[in-house]
C-alpha cells in the first residue's frame, strides 16, 4: 500500500516547496495534492474560500484514488495548522495507507512573512499572523495516532 505524508504548517513554512522537492527526489509515484491548487481549480482563485465543502470533498477522494498506488507517496499539502484537524481529517483514510507520516513545519514568524511575501499568490499579512497565532505542534495523541512525526524547524 502506498503512504501518506500530512503536511503541517502555516502559509509560507515551505510545504509546497517540501512537496516538490519530495516529487523531484523520488522521480515518480508522488501525488501532491494541494488545497491551494484545488481551490484554484475549483473557484477560479486559489483565495477564494466561497467552495470549501467541494474542495475537501477532491481534497479527500483524489487522496483515496492515489491510495490505490501501491508505490505511491501521496502528498497532503494543505495548513493542517492544528492537532484535532490533522488527525480527524485523515482517519477515513488510515486503513488505506501502509504508514501515515506527519511533518510539522515549525519557521520562525519572521522567515514566514518574508517567504509568504516570495509567493506567487501571498495571502494578507493579517492571515499569516492569524495562523502563526493558532499553530499547534504535534501533541501527545498524535504521536499515538501517526506512525512517524517530523517537525522541521528553521
Amino acid at each position: 500500500m502506498a503512504k501518506l505524508v500530512v503536511l503541517s504548517g502555516v502559509p509560507g513554512s515551505g510545504k509546497s516547496y517540501f512537496s516538490h522537492i519530495l516529487r523531484d527526489v523520488k522521480k515518480g509515484h508522488v501525488y501532491i495534492i494541494s488545497s491551494d491548487a484545488l481551490r484554484d481549480l475549483v473557484t477560479g482563485n486559489r483565495q477564494d474560500f466561497s467552495q470549501e465543502e467541494l474542495m475537501w470533498k477532491f481534497f479527500y477522494d483524489l487522496a483515496k484514488v492515489y491510495s490505490k498506488d501501491p508505490q505511491g507517496i501521496v502528498v497532503l499539502d494543505a495548513t493542517n495548522r492544528n492537532s484535532y484537524y490533522r488527525i480527524e481529517s485523515t482517519r477515513a483514510l488510515k486503513e488505506m495507507f501502509d504508514e501515515i507520516v506527519l511533518v510539522c513545519f515549525n519557521i520562525k514568524a519572521d522567515v514566514v512573512y518574508r517567504q509568504n511575501l516570495d509567493r506567487e499568490w501571498p495571502i494578507p499579512t493579517a492571515a499569516v499572523t492569524e495562523f502563526l497565532e493558532n499553530f499547534e505542534l504535534p501533541k501527545e495523541a498524535e504521536y499515538a495516532y501517526f506512525d512517524r512525526i517530523f517537525v522541521i524547524e528553521g
